[in-house]
């Protein structure tokens, strides 16, 4: 990860869906170890990161995809993890998440590959791993609705700016 700072663009769910995510991080964060995932913004899907001076083309893109995207639905199905330090539910693959992504492809905090997922809990292997059986206890598949998208600076976490897709429901493939 960067040292300096950057921007990130991000699909944000539903409240409901927000309550589901909250409810896995706090069983695990029970556990005893609070992790070092980033706190204080909603549950999402990074979609890409930016530099810095991309601020207002970011904002402008957004509210021209707002337009053009409608609300939709995801299924999140399966638990995974970055090499024990990162865990993840991941959703299962959609075209319009893809499109979606296809508008905001670019990595400037850390150069992976795109991999769709929300975040659960980051630590030490060991914390992971702890972290991963709990959830492997209470997680159950389920769907979930995007609902808007933000663009937010990193580090410490600050949400520039947030825009609603359509209000219409888009089907998934």
């Amino acid at each position: 990860m960067k040292k300096d700072k950057f921007l990130t663009v991000y699909a944000v769910f539903d409240d409901e869906t927000q309550q589901k995510f909250k409810y896995m991080q706090e069983e695990v964060i029970k556990l005893g170890n609070k992790g070092s995932q980033t706190m204080g913004i909603p549950f999402h899907i990074s979609l890409g990161s930016f530099s810095l001076d991309k601020r207002d083309l970011l904002i402008e893109e957004m509210i021209k995809v707002s337009t053009e995207f409608q609300k939709f639905d995801i299924f999140f199905n399966q638990i995974r993890d970055f090499n024990n330090r990162v865990l993840f539910i991941e959703p299962q693959p959609n075209s319009i998440l893809t499109d979606l992504h296809r508008h905001f492809d670019d990595n400037y905090a850390d150069g992976f590959p795109w991999h769709a997922h929300a975040t659960i809990f980051c630590g030490e292997v060991n914390e992971v791993l702890l972290a991963k059986k709990k959830l492997n206890e209470i997680f159950s598949p389920f769907s979930a609705k995007v609902v808007a998208l933000q663009v937010g600076e990193f580090f410490p976490a600050n949400i520039i700016f947030t825009k609603e897709l359509d209000k219409k429901f888009q089907d998934a493939d």
